[in-house]
Parts: C-alpha cells; sequence; structure tokens
C-alpha cells in the first residue's frame, strides 16, 4: 500500500512562493539583460556624449509592477495574518526563518540609505528621459534610491532563496 503524503496548507503556500520567487527573478533577470544588451549604448541625437537605452521604459515599468505588488501582497499577508490568528511558520522558530523580518527591514534600510547617499551625491546631474529634460534634485535622489535599493533587494532576495534552498531538508 503507499503512503499517503499529507501536504498542509502552509507548506503549499510555501511551495507557491518559491515558485513564484523564482519565476520573479527570471523575468527580473531577463528585462535586465533586454536593458543592459539591447541598444544600451545608443547615443541621444542631441548629445551624442550620453547614452540613450531603448529598454529604459520596460524596466521601469517591471520596476513600478514589482513594487506596487510587494506593497500589495505586504499589506494583504499582514491582514490575513492578523485576521487568520496564525502567521507563524513551521520552521520560523529555526535557523535563519527566525530572523526573516530582521533580514528584510535591515535590507531595506541599506538600500534606501545607499540610494540617498548616491542621489544626494549625484544630484547635480542631468537626468534625460523621453527626451525631456528632468534635472531636479528630487528627481534624481528619487531615481538613484529607488534603482540602489532594487539592486540591493535583488541580490539579498536571491542569496537568502539560494541559502534556503541549499539548507532545507525537503
Amino acid at each position: 500500500m503507499d503512503k499517503v503524503q499529507v501536504i498542509s496548507a502552509q507548506d503549499k503556500v510555501e511551495k507557491i512562493s518559491k515558485i513564484v520567487l523564482w519565476s520573479l527573478i527570471g523575468i527580473s533577470l531577463v528585462v535586465m539583460a533586454l536593458f543592459l544588451l539591447v541598444g544600451y549604448n545608443t547615443p541621444y541625437e542631441e548629445n551624442i556624449k550620453q547614452v540613450n537605452p531603448q529598454m529604459t521604459d520596460l524596466l521601469l515599468i517591471w520596476t513600478y509592477i514589482l513594487i506596487f505588488a510587494t506593497i500589495i501582497i505586504t499589506v494583504g499577508a499582514v491582514i490575513y495574518g492578523f485576521v487568520n490568528g496564525s502567521n507563524k511558520s513551521k520552521h520560523e522558530d529555526k535557523g535563519m526563518a527566525s530572523k526573516a523580518g530582521l533580514i528584510a527591514w535591515s535590507t531595506f534600510a541599506i538600500g534606501i540609505v545607499a540610494g540617498l547617499i548616491v542621489g544626494i551625491a549625484n544630484k547635480d546631474e542631468l537626468l534625460v528621459y523621453n527626451k525631456n529634460d528632468h534635472a531636479t534634485p528630487t528627481e534624481i535622489i528619487l531615481t538613484d534610491t529607488s534603482m540602489i535599493a532594487i539592486l540591493v533587494l535583488t541580490i539579498v532576495t536571491i542569496v537568502v532563496t539560494a541559502y534556503s534552498m541549499i539548507t532545507s531538508k525537503k
């Protein structure tokens, strides 16, 4: 007689989360590769010393999608955890999972602070986007902060996910 394996709802959620995470990482890598490889060194018509990456719109739209999805999912998960009354994973009390909140918020803070430092340092640079001059310091600081925070969060997400997959016993 075959053994029937019972899979809990938490295990299903974790499995789906891993699949979604790896899919989003894959899409992000494709978007970044397109940004860097397709028309990245195309010069501007007005100033040939500056480059005009052709896939900037794609990168920015994907960034906005990830940011808004993260906000919606985070708020939804917090509400669901409070309503459901069970917001602990079976792995939460051991290893890296017990420090997940600290890792996430520390990474977020590091990304924002690093982005602000770079943004403030480069606030006098010229940002030309779709042939429009966006040279206000606020726009430069926000753009740099967003891009560096995304880079830091992506790197830490990949490292933590790879570590958890390597150390998991499943």
